[in-house]
């Protein structure tokens, strides 16, 4: 089952990592555009630049990189602290609620549970209410005309 549910959940992970490694380039554009001349070993090229913000986003030293660069930005915490927000609280909790949702369908296929069945189950019933109904009109028609 946990396989199955890993399986399953990997093109929906697909799409968010595409989204993750979009805000990751994006950030790391700025970061070497902003912070190149502060320290070239981190911010010098575009791939470096995802690397420092791989290590920031796994918050390994990243408060020591964030005061270099405040030294001379004293706003670049800014930066740090929105990058952290969307790469390790929002994107990483997409993926959990991700393989949770893909854990919720498996359950529900091997309990035999099908959503589709049951809102037809359910269209079934409120048809089936609307005929009783129409029935009971029926018959309070005939009984009040007696």
């Amino acid at each position: 089952m946990l396989i199955n549910t890993l399986l399953i959940a990997i093109p929906k992970m697909g799409y968010v990592a595409l989204l993750m490694f979009i805000i990751f380039y994006i950030y790391a554009a700025f970061g070497n555009m902003f912070y190149e001349n502060i320290n070239k070993d981190l911010w010098g090229d575009i791939s470096i630049s995802l690397l420092t913000l791989f290590r920031v986003a796994t918050f390994e030293d990243w408060t020591d990189i964030m005061y270099e660069t405040m030294v001379v930005h004293p706003m670049s915490w800014i930066y740090y602290i929105t990058f952290i927000f969307l790469g390790s609280f929002v994107f990483l909790n997409m993926m959990v609620g991700i393989v949770i949702d893909s854990f919720a369908e498996e359950r529900d296929k091997m309990d035999g549970k099908d959503k589709n069945k049951d809102i037809v189950d359910q269209l079934y019933i409120k048809e089936k209410l609307k005929n009783l109904d129409t029935r009971f009109d029926r018959l309070e028609q005939i009984l009040n005309k007696k």
